[in-house]
């Protein structure tokens, strides 16, 4: 194939314009390939890794839509609902769990800062076990009057240990104790206070929006579970592997589209690719026949054509590449408005393997397409088409 390489390049740009529009429709379609099966894998791992950072096993919550509950799971999303405590008692109550903790998720206005904020509520003790591997610049609060910053807040309202933080409700300012370094989480984006100044600054006495629970042994999570549910009714229980299906089953659907509409992409650009490769054929009769005439053999002008189009759609498919790499935050942004929950962080990044892949799958439409116009140029009788 390599020695047509050369003659194929001349056939393709006698055309340039159609030879591009060729290629613009394969890499359309292997662009859509691309960024679908990378946003798949970058879900898949930005919510493993969000799910491994929430540090629990499951938590008890309001009971709920299943995706407004993930949410909560995930991001602290605020919910207009709050949790009766008093479920503590029966938590205690199990065996086998290693930690229980009350969680108190909000928004708390700061006009000093003019923002909107988000604190989470929590025993700092039981902040420290959930998230042991969290660096922090300063140390963990250890007063009522003391909070912990995630990195992104602390960024936009530019505090740092020592600094004070003013609510309106609060007896005296607060102290920033620490802040957590970057964590590339929904972790960068919260206030920590502890459960009680948190309690006051809403006026929630005994109020939580959630119940974050660690267990000894995690295989025993579906027996610790059951048993709550039977001691404390009218709850809803949620482990981070329902959390996983709830969001991964959403996903799903609006994957399936986007593959059904890459499926028809690449359709109408396998018919565009052997519409040029037919027209280019039908415009070089006379040629082909008269190279057929000095000695060419029909495998000769089968491989020809057949470089060719696999010219044309490897071209097409590295376009689509650096096409769906280089919208990716077009793409991104797009998904996270019709989805209700997308994990933090890039989800398009590039894939080598992903990569090559898509470079393949763009060859074998290339070589499926320019079956039937590389055998109608490998028929082709030199005498008639000398004769035209």
């Amino acid at each position: 194939m390599n020695g047509f390489l050369p003659l194929s390049i001349t056939n393709l740009r006698r055309h340039t314009t159609r030879s591009l529009l060729t290629m613009l429709g394969i890499a359309a379609s292997v662009g859509v390939f691309f960024a679908v099966f990378s946003l798949n894998r970058g879900f898949e791992r930005g919510l493993a890794r969000e799910l491994e950072g929430t540090g629990l096993h499951f938590m008890v919550v309001p009971s709920g839509c299943a995706h407004e509950v993930a949410s909560l799971v995930l991001h602290g999303a605020v919910i207009p609902k709050y949790l009766d405590t008093r479920v503590m008692a029966h938590i205690e109550k199990i065996d086998g769990i290693a930690l229980a903790t009350p969680i108190l998720v909000a928004q708390l206005p700061n006009p000093a800062h003019s923002r909107v904020d988000l604190i989470y509520g929590v025993e700092m003790a039981a902040l420290s076990a959930i998230k042991p591997s969290w660096q922090i610049k300063g140390r963990m609060p250890a007063a009522d009057d003391e909070v912990l910053l995630g990195a992104e807040v602390a960024g936009h309202m530019k505090l740092n240990a020592g600094d004070t933080l003013t609510y309106a409700g609060a007896a005296r300012p607060l102290r920033v104790a620490g802040v957590v370094q970057k964590t590339g989480s929904q972790d960068d984006a919260f206030v920590y206070l502890p459960l009680a100044t948190a309690r006051k600054l809403l006026d929630k006495p005994g109020g939580a929006t959630a119940i974050g629970v660690k267990v000894r042994e995690p295989e025993k999570i579906s027996t610790i579970t059951t048993a709550l549910e039977e001691k404390a009714p009218g709850i809803q229980i949620v482990t981070m592997g329902q959390v996983m299906n709830s969001i991964a089953n959403l996903a799903a659907s609006a994957r399936s589209l986007s593959i059904s509409i890459a499926c028809i992409a690449v359709l109408i650009s396998a018919v565009g690719v052997m519409n040029a490769i037919l027209m280019a054929v039908f415009e070089r009769t006379q040629e082909i026949g008269m190279m057929r005439a000095i000695g060419a053999s029909r495998g000769d002008v089968f491989r020809m054509i057949l470089t060719e189009t696999t010219l044309l759609t490897v071209s097409g498919g590295l376009a689509g590449i650096v096409m769906a790499m280089g919208g990716a935050p077009l793409i991104e942004a797009f998904v996270r408005t019709i989805l209700p929950y997308m994990p933090s962080g890039e989800m398009v990044t590039f894939d080598p393997l992903l990569a090559a892949a898509s470079l393949l799958f763009a060859l074998a439409i290339g070589l499926l397409a320019g079956l039937f116009p590389a055998w109608k140029a490998s028929t082709i009788n030199p005498i008639e088409a000398i004769k035209g």
